[in-house]
């Protein structure tokens, strides 16, 4: 099947100028604040790989749009994989404009985002199954992320603007011995690092301890710790770990929720709004097209796990219910530790899950049911992953969504 653009789900006023898709108000705008605006130079920091990799070649398509747009007025510079700002300092960095934009993970800055930080326990609000966790959940983040008034003024105090989020696929266990059951979980050292993961570990029975991951390959051939909590696309991608975790335990851990691109507020208010509204279509497009790629960078995964040979699927319907529970369980009380600034905890985790529903009720309406943690059920659904069309699900989400978050 070939997955149609996403622009497609465009309202018909939507106008193609130069080989870039305008929105209809664009479009239509008057050309007097392209005249006025001022040539710049933006440069962009990303401490997680580089243009090869999904959140590059969506950010640069990204830069692309907006270069034209402005007519070549709005160029670029990049700088990737902590070449300028590395995953801790990114937000002090963009704050004070040592870079213009730039990739922020919440929970590492759990004291000057604590809304952010908070949210990352949504993660834990998923099935599994890797479609509706990657689409619907990262449909869900996205639009919290954006709409969240807590949470956008939280970044607007450091000097930030939301730009968009993701979240990846569901975290797994990639192990060095076979685990199925609770008897053979029980006292195994699990890398897991923050309390979304490292509580469904100990749920499981096993012991989570803290390794830096540049030590995670030597860990886990050494037998310094057994099992790692991570996607299992580090079969074929980063770590490549399928030499020294050949076992793959795929009970449902929470996903890295809302991986947020934010820009110096400074440099946003400076733009006219012609302009902002436009980096907004072009953000939104920006994260379907994360979405599809965490798909492809799963499918590839699917097929060595698939193929059997260099790595074995175990058995988790003696698992999956303890993690569920747990999971279940950490959602539940989320209110009740919310930050002071959340006024309405309980409606916000709320509002979530209903979004998070009615995102997978719509990939379930296009003929993608969620899939069952059986060994079988995993490896079809890994199969299938090349072939998922969300041409109408961006559409549906761009349609309802994104007029909201123009001026």
């Amino acid at each position: 099947m070939i997955d149609k653009t996403f622009w497609t789900g465009l309202s018909a006023s939507a106008l193609l100028v130069g080989g870039v898709l305008l929105g209809g108000s664009a479009a239509a705008a008057d050309k007097a604040w392209l005249e006025k605006l001022e040539p710049r130079v933006l440069k962009l920091a990303d401490f997680s790989g580089d243009q090869n990799a999904n959140f590059g070649r969506a950010m640069v398509e990204w830069e692309q749009a907006v270069t034209k747009f402005t007519n070549g007025k709005i160029t670029f510079e990049n700088y990737w994989s902590s070449s300028l700002l590395n995953a801790v300092n990114t937000l002090d960095g963009v704050g004070d404009g040592v870079a213009d934009i730039g990739l922020i993970i919440p929970t590492y800055y759990p004291q000057k985002l604590p809304v952010g930080a908070w949210l990352f326990g949504l993660g834990g609000a998923l099935s599994g199954s890797t479609v509706h966790d990657v689409a619907a959940g990262g449909a869900a983040a996205l639009e919290t992320v954006l709409t969240l008034q807590p949470l956008t003024d939280e970044y607007a105090s450091h000097n930030l603007k939301v730009m968009q989020a993701t979240s990846t696929p569901a975290y797994n266990l990639l192990c060095n011995k076979p685990i199925s059951s609770p008897e053979e979980a029980a006292g195994k050292r699990a890398r897991a690092i923050g309390a979304v993961w490292s509580d469904t570990v100990t749920a499981l029975g096993m012991t989570p301890v803290s390794i830096a991951w540049n030590e995670s390959y030597e860990g886990l051939q050494r037998g310094v710790f057994d099992c790692m909590v991570i996607n299992p696309n580090q079969y074929v991608d980063g770590l490549i770990l399928k030499d020294v975790a050949p076992e793959y335990v795929p009970v449902t851990m929470a996903q890295l929720q809302a991986s947020t691109w934010v820009m110096n507020l400074e440099a946003w208010n400076s733009f006219p709004v012609e302009l902002q509204n436009f980096m907004t279509e072009e953000s939104v497009r920006a994260a379907a097209n994360i979405w599809k790629g965490y798909l492809q960078i799963e499918a590839k995964a699917g097929d060595l796990i698939a193929a059997g040979k260099e790595v074995h699927t175990n058995d988790v319907s003696k698992l999956e219910p303890l993690a569920k529970a747990q999971r279940e369980a950490a959602v539940a009380k989320l209110a009740s530790v919310a930050p002071p600034t959340v006024t309405d905890a309980q409606g916000v985790v709320d509002n979530y899950l209903k979004r998070i529903a009615y995102w997978t009720d719509a990939l379930v309406a296009e003929g993608y049911p969620v899939a069952d943690r059986t060994p079988e059920a995993i490896l079809k659904s890994f199969a299938g992953l090349r072939d998922v069309d969300l041409s109408d699900f961006s559409k549906k989400f761009n349609d309802e969504v994104t007029p909201k978050l123009k001026k």
